[in-house]
């Protein structure tokens, strides 16, 4: 908690855009897992998409900024292409703690419009 303050203080270390990872670490495909209970968390998803697909490189549950809870939805980050593809069809509809997944391609809203086009995101996590 932060002094003075009555929600827990989250640093967030997103920084979801196109281009390569933080570092110059080589590429990211990121997948976006919807349909989550409120209890899955970034390390949870991560060792479940992980212990399927070893080039997984990180996972983050999207939250509220004001409360701090999950908004139900999440980014995974593969460092192979392959694997992303394959993690799209094979854990899609998968039981996450008490609820399915649903996967797709991660999209990114085009600025000045409204069509989007896969991107592929990076951040880090801790």
């Amino acid at each position: 908690m932060m002094p003075n303050i009555e929600q827990p203080f989250r640093l967030n270390w997103a920084s979801f855009g196109a281009g390569e990872g933080r570092g110059g670490d080589g590429s990211d495909y990121t997948i976006f897992v919807s349909d989550l209970a409120s209890d899955v968390s970034d390390f949870m998803l991560q060792e479940i998409f992980r212990s399927h697909y070893p080039s997984v490189k990180g996972a983050k549950v999207v939250t509220n900024r004001t409360t701090g809870r999950s908004k139900g939805y999440d980014f995974v980050r593969f460092g192979d292409v392959n694997e992303q593809t394959r993690a799209m069809t094979e854990m899609n509809w998968m039981l996450c703690s008490t609820k399915a997944m649903r996967i797709g391609p991660a999209t990114t809203k085009k600025t000045g419009g409204d069509q989007q086009y896969p991107t592929k995101a990076s951040y880090q996590t801790t």
